[in-house]
């Protein structure tokens, strides 16, 4: 049974509302004045997190920007994840799937190093900061099967082998995607690679140039490259230069699974 957008929307809104209000967010009262757009807005002292539904691209989407001290949000928003949601096919499944994507979004590692930056220090020279295990996540909206692959390089490594995890897991899945996706998926997809960019670390657009869009022949590459914005343009142009070259392999420690698993079945 199909699950309509404004009762996706409402379920999304309000469980990534039960996640915020244990470290200390606010859902305001808002109205969106776009008639388009459905907006739930979350706020602490130093960051602000939104859920946004666009009705004309059917897009859930959660941002992110700085608080500041006196005028709240400074609305220089940043995307975090974009699903897809179509009510004439998605189901209260999906709703729930996306929830727990933001979730996911707002209360991890990366979230936590979010919450404790202030306004002052926000450079537009800075680096992002969302990680490697972040970018991972992200292509959850497009290739679903990589949450068990997740899990399991989780349950078998740390820390999380980024670009290891990269180039067995996400780069083999890219050509066959390219090639049967229509120009409105290619351009979804490539707003994956834009907005990660734009957010990560040195780390994770590293393996967005180097490891993923480097896996591409230069057909694929022209291809998705079409919709890339001018900063990953630059960049991933630059990159090309060392495509097929080796790169120094990471040195990881090998966690017990037994162990780990025994562990987390207990909490």
């Amino acid at each position: 049974m199909t699950f309509e957008y404004n009762k996706a929307f409402d379920l999304i809104a309000s469980k990534v509302e039960e996640e915020l209000t244990k470290t200390g967010f606010t859902r305001e009262k808002v109205s969106s004045s776009d008639e388009n757009e459905l907006a739930a807005l979350f706020t602490s002292e130093n960051v602000a997190y939104s859920v946004v539904y666009t009705k004309d691209k059917q897009q859930m989407k959660l941002r992110t920007c700085p608080m500041t001290a006196e005028e709240g949000p400074d609305n220089d928003w940043k995307t975090l994840a974009t699903w897809l949601y179509d009510d004439s096919e998605a189901t209260q499944k999906d709703a729930e799937s996306i929830a727990n994507d933001f979730i996911d979004g707002v209360s991890g590692t990366v979230a936590i190093k979010r919450a404790k930056q202030t306004k002052s220090k926000k450079k537009k020279s800075d680096d992002g900061n969302a990680d490697p295990k972040f970018l991972a996540k992200r292509f959850l909206a497009v290739f679903p099967e990589l949450r068990e692959e997740i899990q399991n390089e989780e349950d078998y490594y740390y820390p999380f082998r980024g670009a290891t995890f990269a180039k067995e897991h996400i780069a083999p899945k890219l050509p066959p995607f390219i090639k049967r996706a229509s120009g409105k998926e290619l351009e979804k997809f490539a707003a994956i690679f834009n907005t990660q960019y734009g957010n990560g670390d040195a780390d994770t657009r590293s393996i967005i140039t180097v490891v993923l869009l480097n896996s591409l022949d230069d057909a694929e590459y022209e291809k998705l490259g079409e919709y890339f914005n001018d900063e990953l343009t630059v960049a991933a142009k630059f990159a090309r230069k060392y495509k097929d070259k080796t790169v120094k392999p990471e040195v990881v420690k090998v966690r017990k699974p037994s162990k780990f698993s025994t562990l987390r079945d207990q909490q």
